[in-house]
Order: structure tokens, then C-alpha cells, then sequence
């Protein structure tokens, strides 16, 4: 029975090469700098698309996810400028990381990804299917303004019967949104 699921198996084109459908989200991060710039793409049902970050000036990987067709996608990047690589493929055409869809369309552009003053700059995207082709169909500016906010509690206390004592515990908080 084993031998016989096995030859049905190597028969089947691409039964044994496809790997596991990825779940939407990060696939790889490369690289020291932390990821805290968004990059957010929209798109509709049917297709899965795989998103790649490399540094141009260096050709190396920074950042990698996956998108199940029409689920909501957020991936925070390192800042810098980098070319964005996304392929289009049907979930079952899934090779891997390295090899991405065995029959899948591509786009390709370059984002500035940047840190200025308390603003953090990313995209955000809509990618679709047209005639036969990945294209951006629209592309916006994400900024999230990041804010400090100082907890100040004054507190007394007296030191013996005639001293009295003020002092301030400050602690500084942060808090982000999204900005204009």
C-alpha cells in the first residue's frame, strides 16, 4: 500500500515539490536593525503573493513575508531604501522561500522606508491581477507619529518633625498612531 502511495505521488506533477502553504505573515528577517516601519498591502482572493526586501546599493535580503490572497497584510521593516520584490502565484504553485511560485508574475519597485524625527514613513499598497500581470494599483504614504508623554507624580515626605521633602518621579511613555 506504501509503495503504491509513493508511486502515485512522484506521478503527480508537482506532488512532491510543493511545500507547505505559508500562513500570512513574516517568512525571514535578515540583518541587525530592528523592524519598525510599515508596509501594509491589500489584494483580492484567488492569488497568494510572496513580498521580498533587498538593500539595492548590496543585493542582500532584508525582509520577507507571505500573503494568502484578500487576508489583511502589515509587515514592519528596517528603515532604508530597498527594492520590493512581490510575486503572484496559485497557493498550490508554493516552492519555498528560495524559490517562491514555479508560475508566478512579479513586480518590482524601490520604497524609501525612513525614521524623521517622531515619524516613522512606510506604504501602504493595493496589488492586483491586471491582464495577466502583478501591478500596483495604488500606493499611499503610511506615517505613524510617535508620541512621548511624561507620567509626573509629585510625592512629599518629611524627614523628621520639620523637614518637608518634594521631589518629582517622572517616567516617559510612548505611544504611536497613525499621522497625516
Amino acid at each position: 500500500m506504501l509503495r503504491a502511495l509513493m508511486l502515485v505521488a512522484t506521478l503527480l506533477p508537482g506532488a512532491v515539490d510543493a511545500a507547505p502553504r505559508p500562513v500570512t505573515g513574516l517568512l525571514a528577517k535578515n540583518g541587525p536593525l530592528p523592524a519598525t516601519i510599515p508596509l501594509q498591502i491589500r489584494t483580492d482572493a484567488g492569488h497568494d503573493y510572496s513580498i521580498a526586501l533587498t538593500d539595492p546599493a548590496i543585493d542582500a535580503p532584508v525582509i520577507s513575508g507571505y500573503l494568502r490572497g484578500g487576508e489583511f497584510f502589515r509587515l514592519l521593516v528596517p528603515p532604508g531604501t530597498h527594492r520590493v520584490t512581490m510575486a503572484a502565484g496559485q497557493p498550490g504553485d508554493w516552492q519555498g522561500i528560495d524559490t517562491g511560485f514555479s508560475d508566478g508574475t512579479q513586480a518590482k519597485l524601490t520604497l524609501d522606508f525612513d525614521i524623521r524625527a517622531n515619524r516613522r514613513q512606510g506604504h501602504q499598497m493595493t496589488v492586483a491581477i491586471v491582464d495577466g500581470g502583478l501591478r500596483v494599483t495604488d500606493r499611499r504614504d503610511q506615517v505613524i507619529c510617535q508620541i512621548a508623554d511624561w507620567d509626573v507624580v509629585q510625592k512629599e515626605y518629611a524627614v523628621g518633625r520639620r523637614i518637608l521633602l518634594r521631589y518629582l518621579d517622572q517616567s516617559l511613555t510612548t505611544r504611536s498612531r497613525f499621522c497625516d
